[in-house]
């Protein structure tokens, strides 16, 4: 009898509960449409160390007096998916682990800023950033680039007679013939870097999201649909939301840069080569001698694997070593594979050589 009774009242119970799940989604959806419930993004605390046209330098006073580390983004992504959310935040793990950090912020380039070229991030912002950082704390920071941003930083650490600490890149492209489609286009001369400017000078965010959606087609599907399984679920809509609005907004690509990378770098494959040329001088990948970590997502689909794992063969470190991580492009800097494994692999990595947070204590 009980398990006749039991049978009965099962599609019951279950009606409810999806009955129940169906308004508590309905809830949170309003709520985040409503500008109610959406996360915070961007908020730790921090003040402003050093600024210079559009771009700034974050420093995060939750936790300093441990080794310094500088973040460097890319130029097209706003800079806050280092600290996306509080809970689901990088800096956040770099200060539990006792480091002082700093971010780069590029800000979003305008007309004004159509001149600017690589060797304005390589030679000019970079380096004023590090000095400020250095001036801040008395130290010499780590530094850890992500994608484009990750490019900067390796170009300018083979440039400086003032290196970083450590270097350690994530995700970064350096064999652009194993970049894809969006690469190959430009690359065999189909379009001409100078044809996606707009009258401002740049590249258009419209553009650079599109440009991203080609490699993913049902990418925004994708996202929408695992919204709504997990929209019952208030921290976990909350994640996807923050990630979901993060990844749609590009900021304009300065077009002398973006010229730049489509010439030196995607059509002359300069890092596979091991040397760029920027402002009429070669940057070589072998004048990097501080120790060196090369990170990759053996799930990116933006910097294949196969277009990162040259890097570390590139340098000329003593102490140069490649890791895979189970992740995407953008996990390795969010979420659980972050959290999980980016976060330890690095803190490990530098606690090993002497570099940890405590190590300066």
């Amino acid at each position: 009898m009980t398990a006749l009774l039991a049978g009965i009242t099962a599609p019951v119970r279950g009606a409810r509960a999806r009955a129940a799940r169906n308004a508590q989604r309905t809830v949170n959806a309003l709520r985040l449409a409503g500008g109610l419930d959406r996360p915070q993004t961007g908020h730790s605390q921090h003040t402003i160390a050093w600024r210079q046209g559009k771009a700034s330098l974050r420093h995060y006073t939750d936790v300093t007096g441990g080794r310094p580390v500088l973040l460097v983004p890319s130029l097209i992504n706003r800079s806050h998916i280092w600290d996306l959310r509080p809970g689901d935040s990088f800096v956040e793990g770099l200060q539990a682990a006792g480091h002082d950090v700093f971010l780069v912020d590029w800000g979003v380039p305008d007309e004004r800023d159509v001149g600017n070229s690589m060797s304005t991030y390589v030679d000019q912002y970079l380096p004023a950033a590090m000095t400020a950082a250095r001036e801040a704390t008395g130290q010499n920071p780590v530094v850890i680039g992500h994608c484009f941003g990750g490019v900067i930083a390796a170009l300018w650490t083979a440039s400086t007679d003032a290196p970083p600490a450590a270097l350690i890149c994530l995700g970064v492209p350096t064999n652009w013939l194993e970049m894809g489609p969006l690469a190959q286009m430009t690359r065999q001369g189909r379009i001409d870097p100078e044809d996606i400017l707009d009258r401002t000078g740049n590249v258009p965010p419209t553009t650079l999201l599109r440009s991203f959606q080609m490699l993913r087609p049902l990418g925004d599907l994708g996202g929408y649909v695992i919204l709504w399984t997990r929209l019952h679920d208030r921290r976990a809509a909350q994640a996807i939301w923050a990630l979901s609005n993060w990844a749609r907004d590009h900021v304009p690509f300065p077009g002398a840069a973006f010229v730049d990378m489509v010439r030196r770098i995607s059509r002359g494959n300069g890092l596979a080569t091991g040397s760029v040329v920027l402002g009429d001088r070669a940057r070589n990948l072998s004048a990097i001698k501080v120790p060196f970590l090369n990170i990759y997502g053996t799930y990116d689909h933006v910097t294949p694997p196969a277009s990162v794992t040259p890097l570390a063969d590139l340098v000329g470190s003593d102490d140069a070593e490649t890791q895979s991580l189970k992740a995407g492009h953008v996990g390795l800097l969010v979420g659980s594979s972050a959290r999980k494994q980016t976060l330890p692999a690095v803190t490990a990595w530098l606690d090993a050589r002497g570099l940890g947070a405590a190590s300066q204590r």
